[in-house]
């Protein structure tokens, strides 16, 4: 009997420790650890390959180093000396102008592409989201190979159709527009597609209700789309901001068939591409960390410019 109740007691004693709840810090505890738990994976991914090699990047920087052997330490040489070389003001200015040149006229054909696609006006509107977006999904090397072929002096399809002799890809000065136009046309499918699913969350009924108003086509796009398109149109002009300081493949494409462009036309990457193939790696870092100073200023500009005129708080 007492080893009976003996048994009893211990089988009791665990029923209890089994169906005892958490506590409250446990359960705080695990609502805090799991999300973390299910973005381990991009963490740890993002840490090793993105993190990581910036801090070896920037570290690199400091030092002279060809790929083997030892690394010398040489402070802010790398740095004066990629700041002392024309060739990379004249890129870094070559890489603004793609972007200031392109940049206004992409989102505003693209958001006015996207605004008569979704009105009544257009017929066949179906056909015309393939169409316009077709270009994006081009590969970057194929699209500049076409506009070689569209804009080439001596067999280019505009020079021969229109008897022109106009030196297209030969002049830096006329090059560069046609950086803009490629990059525009290439572009231009991928903002539709985001200014056309901001314009679908606008509520209808508000247009329906400005209409009753008395309210044209004219006012309602400029006193209720654009308003509430404007948190949308910021996010277009901060990316499109971004990735216009990381442009490469268009300007060598275009003007050197893949080669490395003249410094009139290419963009500030071809600098520190240069410097890799060299073997010059603290220098091509150093590059590379100067585009990024740069980028974080040109989006802070952006920034400022959409707060001071009230369009972002």
């Amino acid at each position: 009997m007492a080893e009976t109740s003996l048994v009893g007691s211990e089988r009791t004693q665990q029923e209890t420790t089994v169906a005892a709840p958490p506590t409250r810090r446990s359960i705080l505890w695990s609502k805090m650890l799991t999300p973390y738990f299910f973005i381990a994976p991009f963490l740890l991914t993002f840490l090793a390959f993105t993190i990581g090699p910036d801090i070896y990047a920037l570290v690199l920087s400091f030092y002279r180093y060809r790929g083997y052997g030892s690394a010398t330490f040489v402070g802010w040489e790398n740095y004066h000396a990629v700041l002392t070389y024309h060739v990379f003001w004249t890129e870094l200015s070559n890489t603004l102008f793609y972007w200031l040149a392109h940049t206004l006229p992409l989102i505003v054909i693209a958001f006015g592409l996207a605004v008569l696609v979704r009105s009544k006006v257009l017929r066949g509107r179906s056909w015309f989201k393939p169409i316009i977006f077709v270009p994006n999904v081009i590969a970057v090397v194929a699209a500049s190979l076409v506009f070689q072929n569209l804009f080439g002096t001596q067999y280019g399809v505009i020079n021969t159709l229109f008897h022109l002799h106009i030196a297209w890809l030969e002049d830096p000065n006329v090059t560069r527009w046609v950086v803009v136009l490629l990059l525009i046309w290439r572009n231009l499918g991928f903002w539709f597609v985001v200014f056309l699913a901001g314009l679908t969350s606008i509520n209808p009924d508000l247009e329906e209700a400005a209409t009753v108003d008395g309210a044209n086509a004219w006012q309602r796009l400029r006193y209720i789309t654009i308003p509430l398109m404007r948190n949308i149109v910021f996010f277009a002009f901060i990316i499109d901001a971004i990735t216009s300081m990381s442009l490469y493949t268009e300007p060598n494409v275009l003007t050197a068939g893949g080669s490395q462009a003249i410094p009139p036309v290419a963009p500030v990457l071809n600098l520190l591409i240069v410097n890799i193939n060299n073997g010059v790696f603290g220098q091509s870092a150093a590059v590379g960390w100067l585009v990024f100073l740069v980028t974080v200023i040109v989006a802070a500009a952006v920034f400022g410019i959409f707060r001071l005129t009230g369009e972002v708080e």
